[in-house]
């Protein structure tokens, strides 16, 4: 059950995600330039590389916070870690990217987008969490 949960967790994550995107495209231009091509090629990056990043950093990361703290509180850690800690990492490597392969709005729109994503998958952790005890080990 809990996966399924995780599982719902990331796909609300990936929507909010790709709705900043989405307003981001449409807005910036005033809706003239908005394509799905666009929208598809924000839209998949973004999720699929949220998608590494939540299997491969965020949930050990969540995890070992949880065992550390004894529980999930308090929420705003477990949403720190993931938003703005764990996305170090991409942050610079999408930095590196500026005016080489990305214009710097495309570079901070991705970087806002995985604010976003891993931002509500740590809220959303602890939701998920909040009533099992951490396992001790």
């Amino acid at each position: 059950m809990k996966l399924v949960k995780l599982l719902i967790n990331a796909v609300i994550a990936w929507v909010l995600g790709i709705a900043f995107i989405i307003a981001t495209l449409y807005f910036i231009n005033g809706g003239a330039d908005f394509t799905m091509t666009d929208l598809m090629g924000f839209g998949v990056l973004a999720t699929v590389v949220s998608a590494l990043l939540m299997l491969l950093l965020y949930l050990p990361s969540l995890y070992w916070l949880r065992r550390r703290r004894g529980g999930v509180k308090p929420r705003k850690d477990f949403l720190l870690l993931t938003g703005v800690v764990c996305n170090v990492p991409l942050f610079i490597f999408l930095a590196a990217l500026i005016n080489r392969k990305m214009v710097l709005s495309e570079a901070l729109g991705f970087i806002i987008t995985f604010v976003i994503i891993g931002s509500v998958f740590g809220l959303g952790f602890t939701f998920v969490q909040r009533d099992s005890a951490p396992s001790s080990g």
